[in-house]
């Protein structure tokens, strides 16, 4: 990917250069695993007993175990390490809660075992890479490093035209408790209204069609969209007959002309989650507001991501 610097309407290309080891990139990343994909650091290089040496465990903004592999450049081996490391947090998530609860000041809530995320670093991948990373459901993240010390993070595409299912997951025999198991979709919509299951149709094809980058995953209260960082967390509210959604900002910077969203106070401790939205069909129906006036909003919150 190349990189130009302006400088008085005149372009010049900035040269990439390399970290001096892999330990280099491994320190880079996890000081800044916040502030890149809002995961916080639990420990780096952990001992296991038989599925060898971790380089990084995490937990995201949803609680969900985080395991991430480094390599400075293009390796085999990097998916099924990171397998084999994840395979330790399916059959040991008590050792895992405890590293979380004691490296993690103040951690609060109950880690989602169901649904634990892999995420490789590397400069390049090749297509098995890639297929092995669908079977897995693997994140494979590409980085630039460039001579002004720019460091460019971008997401791999998947190879659609070789695999175009995911695997539902793995079967772990050896789990010494079992994990939760998330609800689908269609278990949060259940017992919606005609009228509620067609906004949130509505919602959810706008948010998808904003960037092929974004993923829609689902905890046991929420359906969750993601890029690097989750940026819109929906709730269906059947009692109510309306959708809530939780907003990432920046800084809680948001233009909303209409004061449709309401402050998350501090106190919750949601960080960058700052502003929430209840929107239903009969005040779409009586003109309140629009989709068009929700995607705007919803746009800013993905802006923020970026």
């Amino acid at each position: 990917m190349p990189l130009f610097e302006i400088k008085n309407k005149k372009a010049k290309k900035v040269n990439t250069k390399e970290f001096k080891n892999e330990l280099e990139l491994h320190q880079l990343i996890d000081l800044n695993l916040e502030e890149i994909f809002g995961v916080r650091f639990i420990k780096d290089e952990h001992i296991t007993d038989k599925h060898g040496r971790i380089e990084t465990l995490g937990i995201d903004e949803s609680n969900r175990p985080i395991v991430i592999e480094y390599k400075k450049t293009k390796e085999k081996g990097q998916l099924v390490q990171a397998n084999r490391y994840m395979t330790w947090i399916k059959q040991n998530p008590d050792s895992f809660e405890l590293l979380a609860r004691k490296n993690i000041k103040n951690f609060n809530g109950e880690i989602d075992f169901s649904n634990p995320r892999i995420l490789c670093f590397a400069q390049e991948y090749s297509i098995d890479d890639k297929c092995l990373a669908l079977s897995l459901g693997a994140e494979l993240w590409k980085y630039r490093y460039y001579e002004n010390d720019t460091l460019v993070i971008s997401r791999e595409e998947e190879p659609e035209q070789l695999i175009t299912t995911k695997a539902k997951g793995l079967t772990i025999e050896k789990i010494t408790r079992e994990p939760r198991v998330a609800k689908t979709v269609d278990e949060h919509l259940q017992g919606a209204s005609e009228e509620l299951l067609e906004l949130f149709t509505q919602i959810d094809t706008e948010i998808n069609n904003i960037s092929s980058e974004i993923e829609r995953y689902t905890t046991n209260a929420e359906i969750i969209y993601k890029t690097s960082r989750n940026f819109v967390y929906l709730a269906v509210q059947n009692k109510n007959n309306c959708l809530r959604l939780l907003l990432r900002t920046s800084d809680d910077n948001l233009d909303d002309e209409k004061n449709l969203t309401k402050k998350i106070p501090k106190s919750h401790g949601y960080g960058n989650i700052t502003r929430q939205i209840h929107i239903s069909p009969k005040e779409i129906e009586l003109g309140k507001y629009s989709i068009e006036d929700i995607m705007e909003i919803i746009n800013q919150s993905y802006d923020s991501t970026q």
